[in-house]
This record gives C-alpha cells, structure tokens and sequence, in this order.
C-alpha cells in the first residue's frame, strides 16, 4: 500500500513536469539554438526578449530569429512563484540500506515548517514519523539554501535533531526493552519544480545518519545490557512545498 501511494506521489510529480513543459514558450534561432521558457516582449523589426527557465532573461534581433512560437493563454512564471515567507514542506520516502539489513527500505514521512528568506536561504522545524523495528519520530531543525532562482530550482540541505521512540517499552521472551531514541541527522540535495502559484513539487536525495538507544533488562537472571543501532542510510524523498503567506 505505501508503496502504491509513493508511486502514485511520482508519477503526479513527473506529470506536472510535463505539463510545465508544454506551456512553453520557444524562440528558435536561424543558427539552430532553441530557448524554452516565456516570452516577455516581442517587437516586430526590433527584439524578442525571453526569460527562460532557469530565470536567464535573452534578448535577441530579430534578424537573427527564425521561429518564435508562443503559447496562448498560459501565463509562465519567469521566477518560481513561493519566495520569501512561510513555508510548508510535506515528502514521504524510504530510508534504503543494505540487503544485510533487517530493515531495507522503512517507510518515512516528514513535514517541515519554517521561513524562507528572499535570498533563498529556508530555516525551521521537521518532524514526522519512520516506521523502524520501534517506530520513531524524528524532531529535527531544518536548513535549505537554494543555489539560484527560477521554476526548477537545486537546493543543499542539511538537518539535525532527535529520534524520539514512540513507545518506551516492550517485552519479547521474558526480556524487556527500553527505548531512549537517540540522535539523527541529513545533508543532501534536491529540487523544487514549480508548476503553479505558491506551490512547488519537492524531491531530494540524502545520506542519513541515525542511533537507536535500548536497553534489555532480563528478569531470570536480573542482568541488563545496553544496545546502540546505528543507520547509515539513502533517504529518498518526493513531496511538495507551499508556500502560506508572509
């Protein structure tokens, strides 16, 4: 079932990637070269100005266009559209390890809320739930800073917090377990695909380090042992982001 619905997630990513593509505005030039995004001014005789998509403005004679071709009735954003303000950011994803591991790929979703600052850089607070052997909460503070404006924007990310377990104890065969969480961390990179206004697809790829504290308490022989679980993993996320208003 998670899987089908991080495939149905993807697949309504991909789609809004090709929609964008198509209300694409084209200018061709008489030396072959294509420039794709949206068409600001166009003067006959005079210039055709475009900006295109990774938030370049062009300006070229018209002596020197072949082909301009504009598309009716949409309306492209030269810039993404989700500035500065606050933000929300919603993914799910898998934390995919070894096949030595006893968990390959848990499932993961996170939220994070924050303030994104007109010069790209978003801090605030992520908190979701990671279904491990004892599902953990992972509370952690979130930074991204982006590395240029425009509707796919590439993004460095790093986070850091707790994992909080979200039961303190269980018993297996006479043993009982004590669940501390422990700390965890990611830094990794991604893109943010804007398709409308406030609102943009999120996907990112991460290394992901985490602990997992325990103790086992056996009550025969009334000994105990602490334990430490360390995850070094790939985090693979997709989402969406949306911007709330200043």
């Amino acid at each position: 079932m998670l899987k089908k619905i991080f495939l149905s997630v993807l697949v309504g990513l991909l789609s809004s990637v090709i929609l964008v593509a198509q209300h694409t505005d084209r200018v061709i030039l008489k030396n072959g070269s294509i420039i794709q995004g949206t068409i600001v001014k166009a003067v006959p005789d005079g210039a055709v100005t475009i900006n295109d998509r990774a938030g370049n403005t062009w300006v070229y004679a018209m002596t020197e266009v072949k082909e301009i071709e504009k598309t009716e009735g949409q309306e492209m954003p030269m810039h993404m559209r989700i500035s500065d303000g606050w933000v929300n950011m919603t993914t799910i994803g898998f934390l995919a390890g070894s096949q030595s591991s006893e968990y390959i790929a848990p499932f993961s979703m996170q939220t994070s809320f924050g303030y994104r600052t007109p010069g790209g850089i978003y801090s605030g607070m992520i908190a979701g739930i990671e279904f491990l052997n004892i599902n953990h909460v992972p509370v952690m503070i979130d930074f991204q800073y982006a590395l240029r404006d425009g509707d796919v924007v590439p993004v460095v990310m790093a986070r850091g917090g707790y994992a909080l377990p979200t039961r303190s104890e269980s018993e297996y065969y006479g043993s009982t377990f004590t669940y501390r969480g422990g700390v965890t961390g990611a830094v990794g990179m991604g893109l943010k695909i804007g398709s409308r206004e406030n609102f943009a697809w999120d996907v990112s790829l991460l290394y992901r380090y985490m602990q997992i504290n325990y103790t086992e308490h056996y009550e025969y022989q009334a000994s105990e042992h602490s334990y430490k679980d360390i995850y070094n993993r790939l985090e693979l996320r997709v989402g969406f982001m949306l911007n709330t208003g200043r």
